[in-house]
């Protein structure tokens, strides 16, 4: 790949800026990420970058490019930097199933998570929280079928079907606090799945360069 400028990754905390960054990372794409609070992402800095005032955004300079929502950057860092395929496919009908488990990821587990997280830590609402947590299970339960018998979701290999699980997949435990079920009985494809996850470099690195970012915007005196 030729020399690149290095991409800007506006993001926070939450999961979805770092689906982005285990792509970058793992195609070896140049970046820097700048990290804000959540009332920052409604301030007309962010809001020039995005209108709706969400992040992930990405300011790409080797081809003029301002984005946001992670599914549309996902793809455009996929379509456009992996040109190996390192992480993608070349056959049908891989693909599209690899698609299709980053649409579940985008429509199902990402919303059922942060729907958790809402009625844990934002509002009590004990009906809504066993709502959530019971399509949670399911969503787990859909993913230990689909590993049954196989290490990765598509293709033999870890592509970004797998990566874009993990930042949501390993708040589990902390968003479900006492509701959490045990993997390793309960979704043992999963539990086995995730563990080779973890044995990647670049999922160390985001989890760390998360938990770093998280540290440097806590409040004094709060946890």
């Amino acid at each position: 790949m030729a020399s690149l400028e290095s991409i800007t990754l506006h993001g926070h905390p939450g999961p979805n800026p770092w689906k982005v960054s285990l792509l970058l990372d793992e195609l070896n794409v140049p970046y820097t990420t700048k990290i804000y609070k959540t009332p920052e992402l409604k301030q007309p800095a962010f809001l020039a970058l995005n209108r709706n005032g969400m992040a992930p955004v990405i300011e790409d300079p080797n081809e003029g490019l301002l984005l946001a929502e992670s599914g549309a950057i996902m793809d455009y860092i996929l379509d456009q930097y992996d040109t190996e395929k390192r992480i993608t496919f070349t056959t049908l009908p891989e693909q599209y199933h690899m698609k299709q488990w980053l649409q579940f990821q985008t429509t199902t587990q990402g919303p059922v998570m942060q729907g958790v997280f809402h009625w844990t830590f934002v509002e009590s609402n004990p009906e809504a929280h066993a709502s959530y947590v019971k399509n949670l299970r399911r969503v787990l339960q859909v993913l230990n079928d689909e590993l049954a018998g196989k290490d990765w979701l598509v293709g033999g290999k870890c592509s970004a079907a797998d990566l874009s699980y993990v930042p949501f997949h390993s708040k589990l435990d902390f968003i479900m606090r006492d509701a959490a079920p045990d993997v390793e009985k309960d979704f043992p494809n999963v539990d086995a799945w995730y563990k080779r996850m973890l044995e990647r470099d670049t999922v160390q690195k985001m989890l760390k360069d998360r938990d770093e970012a998280t540290k440097k915007l806590s409040i004094p005196g709060k946890k």
